[in-house]
This record gives C-alpha cells, structure tokens and sequence, in this order.
C-alpha cells in the first residue's frame, strides 16, 4: 500500500472482530514503531505487546478511552532515566514525542496489513504499569488496540479547510500555490 494512501484511508477502529492477531504481526508493528525518529536518537520507548485476554481485561478496566476489548494492545512506554540521561532537560518531552512519532508507525503499518487500530491516552498511568510490571522509570505514555475491525472502517472526520490550516511563507499567507486539492485538507470519507 502507498504510504499517502495509508494515511489518507486509515481511521480509528474501536469495535474489533473476535479474530485473534497473529503474534508475528504484532511483531512486524514492533519493528515499524522502532523505525520510527527519535530525538537525539535517544530511543527510550519500550514495547509491551499484550494478547492474553486477562492481562487485556485487567487494562481495559484502568482504561476509560478503550471502549471494547481489543485482541490485542501495544503499550507504549518511555523510560524516563534514559530520556533525561541522554535527552537533558528536554528529556521527557522527546521521550514521549518519539512515543507518538511510534505510534503513527504503528496505526500506518497496521492499516497497510488490514488491521485496525486506536490510539489511547486516556488510561490511568501508574495501574497500566503495574499491570505490566513496568520498573518505576519506565512509564507508559500511549496504548495502540490492534485487531481486525468488525465491519467496514468508519467514515473519516470531517477536516478543517486548507485556508485555515495552510500558510505560505508566514502565517496567514495565501497557500494557493501549494496545489492542495479539494476545498477540506482530508476528504472526510
């Protein structure tokens, strides 16, 4: 799949079929999450991949912003010791943006495999890793659900128009020279 058809096609699945994901797919989402950028290189995430049912029953109760329980999760932890050892100051914010440049590795690669996905901040921290035994240091920043969605994936958002989102060469300059197409910046589906 073309990587700009991945992002234009792919959409948050929240409602998954029972079919379980084969652990080396999940597996293969691991090695596009790590060929993600990270800030100084300082690579400070962790990748907990969980698909036995408990474990993922145990987090969805910490985890209001899952809504349905998922086959599978990819937790997406930073270790804060590494980060502010080898990122200064700015540590802990380069932590957790690797962890989202991560996750979008993530959500493309699945689309591109015909897997769903969802992105969850809203979970409580410390219980997430406890529950996956996470050293104090190491803390989850972002779970991705991943299976195979349960009917056709959702309509798409609808999206702000380029003349409020794109500038060129200052804030407020005319974008009309950028060829984008369409009068919203995604066709919402």
């Amino acid at each position: 799949m073309e990587v700009t058809t991945a992002i234009a096609e792919r959409r948050s699945v929240r409602r998954f079929s029972d079919r379980s994901v084969d652990p080396r797919e999940l597996g293969r989402l691991v090695e596009a999450a790590a060929c993600a950028p990270s800030g100084s290189n300082v690579q400070a995430w962790h990748f907990v991949v969980v698909a036995g049912r408990d474990r993922l029953t145990a987090l969805k109760s910490v985890s209001p912003g899952i809504f349905a329980l998922p086959p599978a999760m990819i937790a997406i932890c930073v270790d804060r010791g590494r980060a502010m050892a080898r990122g200064g100051a700015g540590g802990s914010l380069l932590g957790l943006m690797d962890a989202c440049f991560a996750a979008q590795n993530i959500l493309l690669a699945a689309h591109a495999r015909g897997l769903g996905t969802c992105v969850i901040r809203s979970f409580h921290q410390a219980a997430v890793g406890k529950l996956l035994q996470c050293p104090p240091e190491v803390v989850p920043e972002i779970l991705v659900t991943v299976g195979y969605p349960e009917g056709p994936l959702p309509r798409g958002p609808r999206r702000r128009s380029w003349a409020e989102i794109a500038h060129l060469e200052r804030h407020g300059g005319d974008p009309s020279a950028l060829g984008l197409e369409g009068g919203e910046a995604v066709d919402p589906g």
